[in-house]
């Protein structure tokens, strides 16, 4: 398992792969322990800050934390994922908080497009299921983001938290604020102590 897992993670099996190991995970429960309830999580103070009013689309929604412990400032929030099964257990956490203008879509990061451009694209701890090595991460990683940037309303922005507990998410955390220096205005940039990377960005106007 622990093989396939990684095979999905690179992306070196097919989209139907993924979304199959996906689901099955998260249907056994293997990421309830660690994402299931995050309610300190740094990352709802910049939502608090930067989403008032606006419309959120959340990549990599998982079980739907973002939704169901942020603050509800937004406008509307949309929330994407792989898994069908993530999606389930989101929605229903969403409708059991009490939570409005939700909606949650099935699809895979590289190639969704949202029905309307949002005003905010949330990245969290998704990013760094976008390359598939480290040798190639700067220009894939610059590709996606600009592709996203495309698709923002006027005067949009997009946030993204990494996690930076392991050597190896350090690296990848480096590079990402490597690649938003480069092609982005960075509004705010700050490392914190859980520790993660918290990262808001937007195109230069």
């Amino acid at each position: 398992m622990n093989i396939i897992h990684g095979l999905v993670q690179r992306r070196l099996v097919p989209k139907w792969a993924q979304r199959i190991t996906w689901n099955r995970e998260f249907a056994r429960g293997r990421w309830d322990s660690r994402i299931l309830h995050t309610p300190n999580d740094p990352i709802y103070e910049l939502l608090a800050k930067y989403c008032t009013n606006r419309d959120i689309c959340d990549i990599g929604a998982g079980h739907g934390n973002t939704v169901t412990e942020m603050p509800p400032v937004y406008r509307t929030y949309t929330g994407v994922d792989l898994s069908d099964v993530a999606l389930s257990i989101a929605a229903k956490r969403a409708s059991e908080a009490g939570r409005q203008r939700v909606a949650f879509v099935q699809g895979f990061m590289h190639s969704f497009t949202p029905a309307r451009s949002p005003d905010v694209f949330l990245f969290r701890e998704s990013l760094q299921y976008v390359s598939r090595s480290r040798r190639y991460m700067a220009g894939n990683m610059a590709r996606f983001l600009r592709r996203y940037a495309a698709m923002l309303a006027p005067s949009g922005l997009m946030i993204c938290r990494l996690n930076t507990t392991t050597p190896r998410g350090k690296y990848n955390a480096g590079q990402i604020e490597a690649v938003v220096n480069q092609n982005f205005e960075v509004i705010e940039c700050r490392y914190t102590e859980e520790p993660a990377l918290l990262l808001v960005f937007r195109p230069f106007h």
